[in-house]
């Protein structure tokens, strides 16, 4: 556990938590974006893995996604609310 105090793993947390959340801003979705985004991400987290070990890519892969997945999460749910604000005053 002693890449959490190595400065390079978080940089590198920070950009794939950053590629995490690139497609919950993508408007509409692509493929294209998508997958250059997924690509990226799976880098990042292949040089984490090269440069530490199999314990800090888990906790890159379970911080990114996990962070990933909220913000999609609430970009589904707020678009939502404004479809269904949208709605009512027609």
């Amino acid at each position: 556990m002693e890449f959490i105090a190595d400065l390079t793993w978080w940089l590198l947390l920070v950009a794939s938590v950053a590629l995490a959340l690139l497609p919950s801003f993508i408007r509409p979705f692509r493929l294209v974006p998508l997958v250059a985004t997924v690509l990226g991400w799976a880098s990042i987290l292949a040089i984490m893995w090269f440069r530490f070990n199999t314990a800090a890519v888990v906790a890159g892969l379970v911080l990114s996604l996990g962070g990933g997945l909220l913000v999609f999460l609430l970009a589904v749910f707020f678009s939502g609310l404004d479809l269904m604000a949208k709605k009512r005053f027609r």
